[in-house]
């Protein structure tokens, strides 16, 4: 099975040494989108901005933004 490494970045990149099997990019992806909704509701930094998920080999394979919520007006 594939193993998927989940990096944030911040202007630097947060490395995920372990990684995750996982069957396929597809999932990895959406866990990566998950992550990223997931930190923009939780986090208030604004300097994160993506979470890339990487193959073992070191492939970018998929980035997924990390986009604030707007204010409450």
């Amino acid at each position: 099975m594939p193993r998927f490494h989940f990096e944030v970045v911040d202007g630097y990149t947060i490395e995920d040494p372990l990684g995750v099997e996982l069957p396929t990019e597809d999932q990895a992806k959406a866990i990566a989108h998950r992550m990223a909704e997931q930190i923009s509701n939780d986090v208030a930094d604004e300097s994160l901005s993506a979470v890339v998920v990487k193959t073992d080999s070191g492939k970018e394979i998929y980035t997924a933004p990390i986009r604030k919520a707007p204010s409450p007006q």
